[in-house]
């Protein structure tokens, strides 16, 4: 049992009177019940939504100058996690989070105890930068680093070593036993899901052949084969999964659907599980929904956005009327974005808004969510009726390439709702010219985003740009130098000189000399020389910009999704 530490902070109280955020009286209340501790304090006030977690987390933070750290957010780097024994971690509520140069960032919630920082860098042989984290949130972070991950890291890396990754050869039963021990196998479908969500897939592929298994993980809309195994090891994989979803073992032909509510400490994840029979087994799809961390989008401010295409598209979100038509190659890459601006019109406009969705990535607080089930007769054109009918102020469609919404969509914007429309096209002219006669009359802007891995800066490399690469690039005298990044990869990016993802974006504003040619049924071309006219930049350009400033690369640029 861990011992949670008690401490005072007369500044935080001080703080939160001069906030208002609760009555003085009350304060000294909850003092008194939780017998002076302040940490305990703090936490009862997160957990009554007096204020937001981040908000109270800075307001101590104030009080001890001292930064915080959501560890829930946070990437843990296994390697540097494991330098600090868990027995001292659970004692004295620490926990070491990454490593950048050569100074280890260890969130504890005493981080001004400079005896305890002493003590840890005597453990970790490096000097030790302390930051605040709720005791809660460390006691969460020690079981999942310390059992789930740290376990997880372990068996993958034995896997690893022995080259079972990228081997011609499948994964077999026998290989279990030589490389994890002869309980592994009946372990295989936690940690399958559980590296599913450290690599943040939003589904996992069980797809069998003649021989073998194949395990796929879809990371932004991209397959990525991750294991082969053979068909021993896939019918003790499909049976696991199949007990942890509460289906009978069956040998019917039919699909079978369930849903898997998956804890890892202080998370559930919500996995939709589905099993359609082949020739060859059981072939399963595991979707995975992290309940609590999809229930925040990401703020428009994190996207990277070029400076001028977020001053254009936060004057076109004080707009009441007119479709803001969002697109990308598939909707994974333009997901981020639409939430995002969803997001930034609730913070200005705190009317009604209702979501009509294939799947839903984000689950939002406040907002009535849709999702399109087309087995339950439940079409895209029946859930937007039903959105509708209830009055609302905005409304978001995740995919609009049906044309039945068409219509009822461009009436709802002549009405007055603010309309959003997600689409699959190549870029935005592509999408223009999908819609331009169906919604064209009332599409107030387009932008198109494409999602491409961003360097991993622990590891990404400074390089001068070849003449020639500057010379396809834009027009150059040859000063100064220009150079670049370039991917080269290290432990932390499981040695693939990438780790995460970025938006290469462009934006066409729909002005009146663009609409007058919409109206006149102009060619895209036409449009698209027109837009250049006005101060149109391609995502092309944007990719440039973003692989100049360390970002991302021209690899990656000039062939996105390859990761």
């Amino acid at each position: 049992m861990m011992t949670r530490p008690k401490i005072e902070n007369p500044m935080f109280f001080k703080l939160l009177k001069k906030e208002q955020l609760i009555p003085e009286d009350f304060i000294a209340d909850l003092l008194a019940e939780l017998e002076g501790n302040a940490l305990d304090v703090l936490a009862t006030l997160i957990q009554s939504g007096v204020g937001t977690k981040r908000h109270l987390c800075q307001l101590w933070c104030d009080s001890i100058g001292i930064a915080h750290v959501d560890l829930e957010k946070s990437l843990f780097q296994p390697h540097v996690v494991r330098r600090l024994p868990e027995r001292f971690a659970r004692k004295h509520y620490a926990i070491p989070i990454y490593q950048m140069g050569d100074t280890v960032t260890v969130a504890t919630p005493i981080p001004e105890n400079i005896p305890l920082k002493k003590e840890i860098e005597s453990l970790i042989k490096n000097p030790v930068n302390l930051v605040f984290a709720l005791p809660q949130d460390i006691e969460w972070a020690i079981e999942n680093e310390y059992q789930t991950n740290t376990a997880l890291y372990e068996f993958f890396s034995k896997i690893s070593t022995s080259k079972v990754f990228g081997a011609d050869n499948p994964i077999t039963e026998k290989t279990f036993v030589e490389i994890a021990g002869k309980d592994s196998i009946h372990q295989f479908h936690v940690c399958i899901i559980l590296l599913g969500i450290t690599e943040h897939a939003s589904e996992i592929n069980i797809d069998p052949e003649a021989q073998i298994a194949r395990i796929n993980f879809i990371i932004h809309g991209v397959f990525n084969e991750r294991l082969q195994i053979d068909k021993s090891v896939h019918r003790h994989l499909v049976n696991s999964l199949k007990t942890m979803a509460k289906i009978k073992d069956t040998q019917g032909k039919d699909a079978l659907y369930s849903r898997i509510i998956f804890p890892t400490p202080g998370k559930k994840f919500d996995i939709q599980f589905l099993s359609l029979p082949t020739d060859f087994g059981e072939k399963i799809f595991l979707k995975l929904m992290d309940r609590e961390a999809l229930q925040t989008p990401p703020e428009l401010s994190n996207l990277y956005l070029a400076h001028k295409q977020k001053k254009q598209l936060d004057g076109l979100l004080g707009s009441k009327n007119g479709i803001l038509l969002i697109s990308g190659p598939s909707a994974s890459d333009f997901n981020s974005l639409a939430y995002a601006v969803i997001r930034e019109i609730r913070s200005l406009n705190p009317g009604k808004i209702i979501t009509v969705e294939d799947s839903p990535a984000f689950l939002l607080k406040e907002i009535d969510q849709y999702q399109v089930n087309p087995k339950a007769n439940f079409t895209r054109a029946e859930a937007l009726r039903s959105g509708l009918s209830l009055h609302p102020d905005v409304i978001y469609v995740q995919n609009i390439n049906d044309p039945e919404v068409t219509g009822p969509l461009r009436q709802a914007a002549e009405k007055g709702i603010r309309v959003i429309a997600g689409i699959t096209a190549e870029d935005a002219f592509d999408a223009l010219n999908t819609t331009k006669l169906g919604i064209g009359s009332v599409i107030t802007a387009i932008i198109h985003q494409q999602m491409v891995r961003r360097l991993c800066d622990h590891c990404k490399e400074k390089y001068p740009l070849p003449q020639k690469e500057i010379g396809d690039l834009f027009i150059y005298d040859g000063h100064p130098a220009v150079s670049a990044w370039r991917a080269v990869g290290c432990p932390y990016c499981r040695h693939t000189g990438y780790h995460g993802h970025i938006g290469v974006q462009e934006l066409i504003v729909i002005d009146e000399s663009i609409r007058c040619l919409i109206r006149q049924n102009a060619t895209i071309n036409e449009i698209k020389i027109a837009s250049i006219k006005t101060g149109f930049q391609t995502r092309e350009y944007d990719g440039i910009k973003k692989a100049l400033r360390g970002l991302t690369s021209f690899d990656e640029i000039k062939n996105p999704g390859n990761g």
